[in-house]
């Protein structure tokens, strides 16, 4: 009988003793979470950049293993974080890099498991581009007076991500605007200091499109998706009984800004004049 009762014992010994190196789950303190910037001082170039700490600690004062911790700032999407979410480590440590291409103060505030932490720190960015430029100005440098040349004829976006997207061609920017009569011209030390972020597509829903050495037809959708018009009925139903007149070739130097969707079947399935309303800008299309 004592046996029994000896093997019994062991065995709840085994079941309630923790595995070692397991943790217990403890809750967290959230008034003692820490933030901290390694830099306060920033240069607004993309590039330079402010490492954000942030500690997790339990309510026993020890490291919060794997809590989700994310940033975000008082700026919004004009300041670029990496990444935007992250787990804890065995300390109750993570870090985030912070950068901005816009200069300013931005105050960098945390969540811990969806918490809003109370500490906050604050990073300026300095000595990037400051020529009054809003999100959706056409920009482009100066004619240098050579018609053999072509980089002073480039007209770009610049977006709200504080990048410049390129058009590649007068084809591609008149899907978009009507003139160029609000183009600014940008000194090529400025325009320098703004990042390339990608070349812009044809506004979706405006017109069909082609490939020089591709005859399949295909309407523009977002971000450069294209979709096949399978048939001359679907294409008429969708652009006018002119539809052939609307087709644009592209240069195969460009496919790789191009993706490719589902076939359409059925003019129900591509509203182009909706397509077009509801991605209205660069950042819509290009979900920035």
């Amino acid at each position: 009988m004592k046996r029994i009762l000896l093997l019994l014992a062991l065995v709840c010994a085994i079941i309630i003793w923790p595995k070692a190196g397991v943790r217990a789950a403890t809750a967290i303190d959230y008034d003692r979470v820490t933030v901290r910037a390694s830099k306060s001082v920033v240069n607004a170039d993309g590039i330079d950049q402010s490492i954000i700490s942030v500690n997790v600690k339990t309510i026993n004062f020890l490291g919060a293993e794997g809590a989700t911790v994310a940033i975000s700032t008082s700026r919004g999407s004009v300041d670029e974080f990496t990444p935007a979410e992250s787990k804890t480590n065995g300390t109750g440590s993570v870090q985030f890099l912070l950068r901005s291409l816009r200069n300013g103060d931005a105050t960098v505030m945390v969540t811990v498991n969806g918490h809003q932490i109370s500490q906050s720190v604050k990073v300026s960015f300095i000595n990037g581009l400051d020529v009054g430029l809003v999100s959706g100005s056409l920009i482009k440098i100066p004619s240098d007076g050579d018609e053999n040349t072509y980089a002073d004829s480039a007209v770009y976006y610049y977006a709200n991500n504080g990048r410049r997207y390129v058009f590649p061609n007068e084809k591609v920017y008149f899907t978009w605007y009507t003139s160029f009569g609000n183009v600014r011209i940008l000194s090529i030390e400025d325009m320098s200091k703004i990042p390339i972020g990608g070349n812009i597509t044809y506004h979706p829903g405006v017109k069909p499109v082609k490939f020089q050495t591709d005859d399949k037809v295909y309407a523009v959708y977002k971000n450069g998706e294209l979709r096949w018009l399978k048939t001359e009925q679907v294409a008429r139903q969708i652009y006018g009984g002119d539809w052939t007149g609307k087709v644009d070739d592209i240069s195969e130097a460009f496919y790789v800004n191009y993706s490719f969707g589902n076939p359409i079947d059925n003019s129900v399935d591509f509203m182009a004049d909706t397509i077009a309303g509801k991605y209205s800008t660069i950042e819509k299309d290009k979900g920035i």
